[in-house]
């Protein structure tokens, strides 16, 4: 119930995300200055929206539902060779009724040769008396495999995802340091300009401050084009796009 609470929540933020909302939503996972961490649902919380609507684990369940169904089958299956029948039958074979439980036998019995007969047909060979309980069992051990098949892929879902959301957690923070970096140098770069003009550095420091700043500017772009590579990479795996799940954030 409260998987489909999650699920609920997460199509309405679907159908009702705007144009702007989904592009300011954009704009605060690419911001350097905002920790993804504080955007984000906590890891277990997406784990289960990942769950369901990962295609490998609905094909699972959807295995196990069909072998649930297979063990029910499997039950009754013994019971094809078992038919009513109701007919009128005409000829020269007469069968025997009893018709007066009170006499004896001899006396109760009369010949029929036509008429109609309904009753009740049962053919069943010792294999299929034998065999019944071990075609049962072999179905519940199938829903029991099928049951472990998708344990294992829920387990290998989550180690996927715990290794992308910490590539892009990691990501995220070194993209915040090179942008403190950069910011940094270029502020450094406008008062070594300044003190150039004024005659206070040489030419030579001025250089040298132009290069450090391209140096952090290039460290700056890498490590945007690193994290947003992991972060596309944990919304492929998780299965949904990230705005869709932000959480709110509260106006300052």
């Amino acid at each position: 119930m409260k998987h489909m609470k999650q699920l609920l929540v997460f199509l309405m933020g679907i159908l009702t995300l705007s144009p702007s909302a989904k592009a300011q939503a954009d704009s605060l996972l690419l911001d350097p200055k905002v920790d993804i961490v504080m955007l984000l649902p906590t890891l277990d919380s997406m784990f289960e929206i990942a769950k369901t609507v990962n295609p490998s684990m609905k094909q699972e369940l959807a295995a196990q539902r069909a072998n649930q169904w297979n063990v029910a089958y499997t039950r009754w299956i013994w019971s094809q060779n078992i038919s009513m029948f109701y007919n009128y039958s005409l000829g020269s074979l007469p069968f025997f009724a009893y018709t007066d439980p009170t006499k004896p036998i001899s006396t109760g019995l009369v010949q029929i040769k036509e008429g109609f007969r309904m009753g009740i047909n049962v053919s069943l060979s010792v294999f299929d008396i034998m065999g019944q309980q071990g075609r049962v069992n072999e179905a519940k051990e199938k829903v029991i495999l099928q049951k472990y098949k998708r344990d294992a892929e829920a387990m290998e879902l989550k180690r996927k995802l715990a290794q992308f959301y910490a590539d892009m957690v990691g990501y995220d923070r070194l993209y915040q340091g090179r942008n403190e970096d950069y910011l940094t140098q270029l502020v450094a770069c406008q008062v070594a300009e300044k003190e150039y003009r004024e005659g206070v550095i040489h030419m030579s420091e001025y250089a040298r401050q132009k290069n450090v700043l391209s140096d952090a500017e290039a460290a700056y772009h890498e490590s945007f084009r690193f994290y947003f590579g992991a972060l596309k990479q944990f919304e492929a795996i998780l299965g949904v796009p990230l705005h869709t799940i932000m959480i709110k954030q509260k106006k300052n």
